[in-house]
């Protein structure tokens, strides 16, 4: 398995011969590496944690050129077929699906979802982590969360083995939180920070981060770096 951090809470995982994004928050993303939309020769699957802008992203227009089926939250499915999109697998909290033989498992997060037209919020259904299976790793990307206890439900259920948590503060928890995550509730091998940095509002130190967690290996890609696992 690979996994690219594509700066903010987007990454290209590319697994079992599938190449998926998460995410895919390229146009207006300052810390998205330039050039990387150029290497991608293609993209079979989309998958969402919640409509906010800065994760709803580029889902539209990539999910047209690269024929990809997205896999989202049913509000978020809806919205896209509403534009056109026929691939479409819609979710819920507690499920899972299969699709180009990955699995997806949909789990909660605590935030929030809508997207912003004419100055209005739409709302996208629930916020949502994603917990991605192939026979290489199991990958629990939480979305945008404030820290719950009910992550250890998440690890008892769906056994992750890698995680990427949001540590940037404000809007989703802290080092110090998404840390209280991986030492209490999580038992990951290795685990990625984002959602930080992006802007000043997001200031999470992934070096602090780091410090703090005791369980499991923590590595801290730049934009664009890829990670073999």
């Amino acid at each position: 398995m690979k996994i690219t951090w594509l700066g903010h809470s987007a990454f290209h995982i590319q697994t079992d011969g599938k190449d998926i994004l998460v995410d895919p928050f390229f146009t207006g993303n300052p810390s998205f590496p330039e050039g990387y939309e150029d290497t991608l020769t293609k993209v079979d699957i989309i998958a969402l944690t919640h409509g906010h802008g800065d994760h709803f992203g580029d889902t539209l227009r990539l999910a047209k050129a690269y024929d990809a089926t997205v896999v989202a939250m049913y509000e978020i499915v809806q919205y896209l077929g509403a534009q056109g999109l026929e691939k479409l697998e819609p979710m819920n909290i507690g499920g899972s699906i299969v699709t180009g033989g990955i699995k997806f498992s949909m789990v909660n997060a605590q935030h929030s979802s809508a997207i912003i037209e004419d100055g209005k919020p739409i709302t996208m259904g629930d916020p949502a982590g994603l917990v991605i299976t192939s026979s290489e790793h199991a990958v629990y990307h939480a979305g945008d969360t404030g820290l719950f206890s009910d992550m250890q439900l998440i690890q008892r259920v769906f056994r992750p083995d890698i995680g990427i948590l949001p540590i940037g503060d404000r809007f989703t928890m802290d080092p110090e939180q998404a840390a209280i995550a991986c030492n209490e509730f999580l038992d990951l091998k290795l685990v990625l920070p984002c959602h930080y940095g992006t802007w000043p509002l997001v200031p999470g130190d992934p070096q602090q981060f780091k410090s703090l967690v005791n369980k499991g290996e923590v590595r801290i890609p730049g934009p664009g770096e890829t990670i073999d696992v």
